[in-house]
């Protein structure tokens, strides 16, 4: 419903949260109804709406998705405190997927994610989008506050690369295993592909690493 997207900005106007990216929205916007749920709090956010999920964390470096079903897929799995602290700790341009209210995320949407948030419940697990949101945006409130600085990750000169820079690299990959035959079929491919974006999306490859697995594969393909 639109009125929860207008719930969730009013949620990320009492967190300090600024930036709401809408990926392909069924309703019209901007939207009166939104504005009005989110007791016009949205002219505080900075909302940009994008066609698909791809485009919209491009330019991110890091991305966790929100999901309460389990998945067949290795995922670094966090609670919403934990996942804040590692954000906080990482100072990453970052962006939290949240999936629509009927459906949730995709298994390839989460693939593209590198790691996956889950908000503990008791016997039902499906929280109210806003809900969801509110619960999430306050524990990087609470953690931005507390300075959070257990864990660092330090980059030297590079950083962290973006999802776009990941998603080159990773389909260059495939196009380069794809012409020599590593796949056995088309679903083969598919899921082979997951696991492979799971894995590099769960290592937070900095730009230098990024290249540098470019070269190795450009290396490999030479002939013998």
């Amino acid at each position: 419903m639109v009125e929860n997207t207008g719930m969730a900005m009013r949620a990320m106007a009492n967190t300090g949260l600024k930036n709401l990216r809408l990926v392909s929205p069924l309703h019209e916007w901007p939207s009166a109804k939104a504005a009005l749920a989110s007791a016009e709090k949205n002219n505080l956010l900075n909302v940009q709406v994008f066609e698909n999920l791809t485009d919209a964390v491009a330019d991110l470096q890091l991305v966790c998705a929100t999901t309460a079903r389990p998945r067949n897929m290795i995922q670094e799995i966090f609670t919403p405190e934990a996942a804040a602290e590692k954000i906080v700790s990482l100072g990453s341009s970052t962006g939290i997927v949240f999936g629509n209210e009927k459906n949730g995320l995709t298994n390839e949407e989460i693939s593209g994610c590198n790691f996956i948030v889950e908000i503990p419940s008791m016997d039902f697990s499906s929280y109210n989008l806003a809900h969801a949101v509110l619960i999430i945006c306050y524990a990087l409130m609470t953690s931005k506050n507390a300075e959070c600085q257990s864990r660092q990750f330090k980059t030297g000169k590079t950083n962290m690369a973006t999802q776009k820079q990941l998603d080159y690299f990773l389909n260059h990959l495939e196009a380069k295993l794809a012409d020599r035959d590593y796949f056995p079929s088309d679903k083969k491919r598919t899921l082979m592909m997951q696991t492979l974006r799971n894995m590099f999306k769960r290592t937070l490859m900095t730009t230098q690493e990024v290249q540098s697995m470019l070269g190795v594969i450009e290396g490999l393909s030479k002939p013998i």
